[in-house]
């Protein structure tokens, strides 16, 4: 007897919850109309923001000072930079990254590619004289190229570092 009267009341409460849930849909449908009517209150006129109840007559004038051109409108760290700035800053950090790893890869190639032909040429006593200072060229620029690789990934570091001392989110720096 006891357990049918637990399960019972499980049962109601359990239908009930169901009965009140709410879809998701009928929650953005709620938002998307409370957004039209905000929107529909707020009429812009000539820089003056004047806010018009519906349901009374009565208006008032809210001057809003203008927006200066350049300014951030959303959150801005301590430095005053938001998130566009930031992102703009890691985005053309990990560009030059990328570039100075490709170029890297490809002096790479052409240091292997010339001793390939230093092994496979034919005149010998002629090819030390021509290919070698093309090779200790090419792995000069070689070594060079892996340094500015590793500079610029030391850049994205420092990004990280400034954008963290500066107060903003870390997901600034995706």
């Amino acid at each position: 007897m006891r357990s049918k009267l637990q399960f019972a009341w499980l049962l109601a409460i359990f239908f009930a919850v169901d009965c009140s849930a709410q879809t998701l849909a009928d929650i953005a449908r709620r938002e998307r109309e409370r957004q039209k009517r905000l929107h529909s209150e707020l009429i812009v006129v000539n820089g003056a923001t004047t806010t018009t109840a519906a349901s009374t007559s009565s208006t008032s004038a809210v001057p809003t000072p203008p927006a200066e051109a350049g300014k951030p409108t959303g959150p801005t760290d301590n430095k005053g930079h938001d998130e566009k700035y930031w992102r703009a800053q890691f985005q053309k950090a990990r560009d030059d990254a990328k570039r100075a790893e490709e170029k890297a890869q490809i002096l790479d190639l052409r240091v292997k590619d010339l001793n390939s032909k230093l092994l496979n040429r034919s005149d010998i006593y002629n090819r030390e004289n021509q290919l070698l200072p093309e090779i200790n060229a090419a792995q000069n620029e070689l070594e060079q190229a892996r340094a500015q690789a590793e500079q610029a990934k030391k850049k994205i570091t420092d990004l990280e570092d400034e954008l963290r001392r500066a107060g903003g989110p870390p997901g600034w720096a995706r």
